[in-house]
């Protein structure tokens, strides 16, 4: 039997067990292929107790990507205190992000959010906004902020997020998407990080 942790309500117990068995069903099956009934089934909770939680699948998907972004920006934040220098505070940022998002699991649960997207724009726009938008939302701000300190120059810290996310994902996210393999060596991974933001520190440099 497994033990519960001290203080921890049985209902956040059986609503991150939900969306843990919903999102490796829907990573595995697409939303479609994962009906409410085989999420109840995984996560060892009735189907009534889905319904009382979340209400339909839709509403667990936005769940389970708020949680990754809530994770992801935990991630940021425990990085964010050791670094001194910009080029530090970026390179951290952009390793921990891409890390992140090559996981194999975080792969499979992009494509079944695209799929899901084009079925759904306005589902899509949810997902975008609460995902990759709020990703997009952070650097724009650690950007614009450099700029206050007159770190670097630049006219619009949300398209140099573009720019820098750009850079940093690049062929290597299309790579993966097709021929999948081993995830990236952390180092090789952070000295590619390092690489990118160097030439998008150096296009955005004082005048």
């Amino acid at each position: 039997m497994v033990q519960r942790a001290p203080g921890r309500p049985k209902d956040l117990e059986k609503r991150e067990a939900i969306l843990d068995a919903a999102q490796a069903l829907f990573a595995q099956r697409g939303v479609d292929g994962a009906p409410i009934e085989a999420i109840a089934a995984q996560s060892g909770v009735s189907k009534v107790t889905v319904y009382a939680h979340f209400g339909d699948k839709a509403k667990i998907f936005e769940a389970i990507v708020q949680r990754e972004t809530e994770r992801l920006n935990r991630e940021l934040a425990h990085t964010m205190t050791t670094a001194t220098s910009l080029e530090e505070r970026l390179v951290n940022f952009g390793t921990v992000l891409v890390q992140v998002m090559t996981q194999p699991c975080h792969l499979a649960l992009d494509k079944a959010l695209s799929l899901e997207a084009q079925r759904n724009p306005t589902l899509g726009r949810r997902f975008f906004d609460a995902g990759p938008g709020h990703v997009r939302e952070l650097l724009a701000e650690l950007i614009a902020e450099a700029g206050r300190k007159g770190e670097i120059t630049l006219d619009d810290p949300d398209r140099a997020a573009r720019d820098l996310l750009a850079l940093w994902l690049g062929f290597t996210a299309i790579e993966r998407r097709f021929c999948g393999g081993c995830l990236p060596d952390v180092d090789v991974l952070t000295a590619d990080i390092r690489r990118t933001t160097r030439l998008f520190l150096r296009a955005c440099a004082p005048v």
